[in-house]
């Protein structure tokens, strides 16, 4: 090999060493954060289900509730908030909005209070554009919140360490870590305002797209942030025209978890809530098995338009940034190396002519 040629490959091999590089400390790194401008929209079913209708002041049963969330990106506060923290954080605001009707509706008159929905949470989050992890951040404008009404004045938020039962959002809130590992993180329950852990169970597959399942228990307490409840005495077999009432929660939330993007692909929740009097007696304000419905699901994977804005396509995603910060980064190391070694053994194998000098001088003098 000429010293042009080896000159060539010499570079050549740099070049696929150095692509290998950077595709693995710095396009993979670029590419796994969570977008600032997502728009996500999920619906759950809960088919069989029993509740307490305030409206009818009754408990109702073999219903279908269902759950609707739209998740929204604020990108103007996500890149604020990063200036001011000096790391990359993403910023959403969510909403779900839980009853009995299909695609429910809110009424144009606030005052309608009888045709409000059965559950209704509104919660701006700021979370790690990495790991997914929330971020503390109380700022009066653009902090975290929760609130049960669409009434900006009832929102609790964290300024001034919150109220009483909230001060920020803890653990994981609506996504995992990128590169998901198969153990126990801790992820937030909106009902208690607290994270729970979620434990790493089985892997699946889902509409053909390998997913982690997660499972977590929040064990059955009172809900302290609910304020207490006046019902009438007669529902729990009381002689008094009302009796007070706590509110008391147990949930089993289990999600499908794409590992690459951390992506939740399904999720879902089996609810228990009662009504509970100081004398132990109870009704049960809900009680439902409900989780992502099939187009949803569906969705996830292979992605879909909703609104005109495309939504989901996890598979391709988690495809494509498999590769950068696996396949691209392992081939291009492979190919630069092997080109390095290839001018390694040309330089140190013997020439020919060389090999060919050596022998002679070697060779003893024939003698007359």
């Amino acid at each position: 090999m000429g010293n042009r040629s080896r000159a060539l490959v010499i570079a050549l091999g740099i070049f696929f060493v150095g692509i290998a590089a950077l595709a693995k400390f710095y396009a993979y790194p670029t590419l796994s954060v969570a977008p600032p401008d997502q728009v996500a929209h999920t619906v759950s079913e809960g088919p069989d289900a029993t509740f307490f209708s305030a409206k009818e002041l009754k408990k109702k049963e073999h219903e279908t509730l269902e759950a609707r969330r739209t998740v929204r990106g604020d990108v103007k506060a996500a890149e604020e908030i990063s200036k001011k923290l000096d790391r990359k954080v993403v910023v959403f605001d969510t909403a779900v909005v839980t009853d009995n009707t299909q695609n429910y509706q809110f009424p144009d008159d606030k005052s309608q209070t009888d045709k409000m929905p059965l559950s209704f949470v509104q919660e701006r989050v700021v979370l790690d554009a990495h790991t997914g992890e929330s971020v503390r951040w109380a700022d009066k404008d653009t902090g975290e919140y929760i609130s049960t009404t669409l009434e900006k004045a009832d929102r609790k938020t964290a300024e001034n360490g919150g109220d009483r039962f909230f001060h920020g959002h803890d653990g994981l809130v609506l996504k995992f870590p990128f590169g998901t590992k198969k153990q126990t993180y801790q992820f937030w329950d909106t009902s208690t305002r607290k994270a729970w852990p979620m434990k790493y169970e089985s892997t699946t597959h889902l509409k053909g797209l390998e997913v982690y399942k997660f499972v977590q228990e929040v064990p059955k307490q009172k809900l302290e942030a609910a304020e207490r409840l006046k019902i009438p005495g007669s529902l729990l077999g009381s002689a008094e025209p009302a009796v007070e009432v706590d509110r008391m929660y147990q949930n089993t939330r289990t999600l499908w978890i794409e590992p690459v993007t951390g992506a939740i692909i399904k999720g879902e929740e089996k609810q228990l809530a009662e009504l509970q009097a100081d004398d132990g007696k109870k009704l049960t304000a809900t009680e439902v098995t409900i989780a992502y419905d099939d187009a949803t699901v569906q969705k996830n994977v292979k992605g879909a338009k909703e609104n005109g804005v495309e939504e989901g396509g996890y598979q391709a995603k988690a495809a494509q940034l498999h590769a950068i910060g696996f396949w691209v980064p392992l081939f291009s190391l492979i190919i630069g190396l092997l080109l390095l070694a290839l001018v390694v053994f040309l330089q140190v194998r013997p020439r020919p002519a060389a090999a060919h000098a050596r022998a002679e001088a070697t060779e003893p003098d024939e003698k007359d």
